[in-house]
């Protein structure tokens, strides 16, 4: 016998890795594929694309650059209306909830269609990211392949947490960022037999992505360094600024969505007018169409003015807000990091007019950047690593985690959770819920309801028949119901069964009857149970139908629901092995 279980531990373990190394290429070229397709969008669209895209905005017609937008988000309102069961943005919120709460199920349809509706945006302006689509599409197609195969839901998660990666790591050429981002961003913790096969998938996805020469161009600058000492202090006020900025880009986002959803009519008509003024200011500042990767380029290049750095960030925040509330598709690390962008080397240019002796604009830029998105996506760490692994330089992260800390600690009160987060709690879901939690919720009380083990009288029977009952089912309490079970009350049988007057014995035994300290509800789950009897004493709790009919259906018994959060606790710790 024990050698048969370690043929089959060993024989999970090769299935696991080979899947984790399927997964990490799949992943790879879907990241791959997709930047490719954003190319290609813009060759349609506008008729350019790669580092000549912007000074070719600028030679369109105001009007062309005005009607791009809406005809993108017309399509884009099309494609999601049609293409998924939820008509809205999917991204990586959607890949948290199926890792932490859900089974790890995702729809491949839902993926796949918010892949072509996030190419459509980007390529006809919208003011979004490509990372956010991309973890997305490598999340459905893990957990689309662990369907297939028909295999457990701890595994589901595994291969979701490694198509994350995957994806991660291709896009950036940062195999360790990707390892910690599926970790921290998405399943939210670290498991022994998780990481293994995450890895793998992020080590081969990063593989494929540099035989193909792709990802990281964008932070590869040379001859960075920390000049001197005392400038920590000032990456420490581009954590505080940028994490202000953080909170200001996710309030906005959220208002400007709660304002479209409350316009009137289809969703085809907010989608045109979000377009409208949309293409209104990628007309007046053309910077902000679509990803806006050479502009941040430009700007660490220290080849705009302090002016334009400015007035880029702020355009930026509205061209996002705007974008989102249009309906259109995208995620919200590009935007992010654009921002941040512009706001570290704004203040790096400001130091270098001051100082004699200062870091080039660009190490304040990569502070900037770090500061912001580690606050909106919510991943400093991986935050920290993407810029470690990208510029392969000490003291630049140095720089880096004094900002992203700095980001996180001063704006806690002011916005306690990433932009992910916040989607997710508008859905009403908890993401930082304890896994344990998560089991009890899904069990429902009626499944823990025992029917037949209680001693349950109607209303008309007497002391000596409810005691003559209680003798031969050997109970200790009684539950009294009407003619149509309606619950009326409870009695305790072992004072009954010392009543020693003889004429109590022919009354009706509702007079010895007392409320039940808790009814639970059948619509319940075990976790709100639990909650409920936090100051319980006794031994079961009865059950009704619902809290209008009041009808009785069974009783719960408090080792039943202690038994079902044991396997909860048992079930938790599996998965996090």
């Amino acid at each position: 016998m024990t050698k048969n279980i370690a043929e089959t531990s060993w024989l999970d373990t090769v299935l696991l890795v080979l899947l984790a190394i399927l997964v990490g290429v799949v992943a790879a070229y879907a990241s791959l594929g997709f930047l490719v397709a954003i190319g290609w969008s813009h060759g349609l669209l506008v008729g350019e694309t790669g580092t000549s895209l912007y000074t070719h905005l600028t030679g369109l017609s105001p009007f062309y650059l005005f009607i791009i937008p809406v005809i993108g988000a017309v399509i884009v309102s099309i494609i999601t209306g049609y293409g998924v069961p939820t008509p809205r943005n999917h991204g990586p919120a959607d890949v948290i909830y199926a890792a932490r709460q859900g089974n790890g199920n995702m729809s491949i349809k839902a993926g796949l269609t918010n892949a072509v509706a996030s190419i459509v945006s980007i390529g006809s302006g919208a003011s979004v990211g490509r990372y956010g689509p991309v973890v997305h599409l490598g999340a459905t197609l893990g957990a689309w392949l662990a369907n297939k195969l028909k295999l457990a839901p701890a595994r589901r998660k595994t291969l979701l947490a490694c198509g994350v990666a995957g994806a991660i790591s291709a896009s950036f050429s940062a195999p360790l960022a990707g390892v910690v981002f599926a970790h921290e961003v998405v399943i939210g913790r670290f498991g022994i037999r998780s990481v293994m096969p995450i890895v793998i998938s992020s080590v081969v996805a990063t593989t494929i992505a540099k035989n193909h020469e792709v990802g990281g161009a964008l932070f590869m600058l040379s001859g960075l360094s920390v000049a001197a000492n005392w400038e920590y202090v000032l990456f420490a006020l581009v954590g505080a600024v940028g994490g202000g900025l953080a909170v200001l880009f996710m309030a906005m986002m959220r208002t400007f969505n709660q304002f479209a959803q409350r316009l009137p009519g289809p969703p085809v008509v907010r989608a045109v007018l979000g377009g409208m003024l949309l293409g209104a200011i990628i007309v007046v500042y053309p910077q902000t169409f679509g990803l806006g990767e050479q502009v941040v380029r430009d700007a660490l290049m220290m080849e705009l003015t302090v002016g334009i750095l400015l007035t880029l960030i702020f355009a930026k925040l509205l061209a996002t807000s705007v974008s989102f509330a249009a309906g259109f598709a995208g995620g919200v690390f590009g935007p992010a990091l654009f921002i941040g962008a512009m706001m570290g080397t704004a203040i790096g240019l400001g130091v270098n007019a001051l100082a004699d002796v200062a870091s080039s604009p660009a190490v304040y830029g990569l502070a900037g950047m770090g500061a912001v998105i580690s606050r909106v996506v919510g991943s400093p760490i991986a935050t920290i690593l993407i810029v470690f692994e990208l510029t392969e330089d000490y003291y630049l992260t140095t720089a880096v985690m004094v900002s992203v800390v700095v980001a996180n600690t001063v704006t806690q009160a002011l916005f306690n959770h990433s932009y992910f987060y916040h989607q997710l709690r508008e859905r009403g879901i908890e993401p930082d819920e304890p896994r344990t939690h998560q089991i009890l919720r899904e069990i429902p009380i009626s499944r823990l309801v025992e029917e037949k083990k209680p001693v349950v009288v109607t209303d008309d029977a007497t002391v000596s028949m409810v005691r003559d009952t209680i003798v031969k089912q050997n109970a200790n309490e009684v539950y009294v119901i009407d003619h149509e079970r309606r619950l009326l009350g409870q009695i305790n049988g072992i004072m009954l069964l010392e009543l020693i007057d003889e004429r109590s014995l022919s009354e009706p035994v509702t007079r010895f009857l007392s409320k039940p300290f808790i009814v639970l509800h059948a619509q319940m789950n075990a976790l709100e149970a639990f909650s409920s009897l936090k100051n319980f004493v006794g031994v079961s709790v009865p059950v009704v139908a619902n809290e209008a009919s009041y009808r009785f259906v069974g009783v719960v018994y408090e080792s039943t629901l202690m038994g079902a959060y044991l396997n909860a606790v048992a079930q938790s710790q599996r998965e996090e092995c």
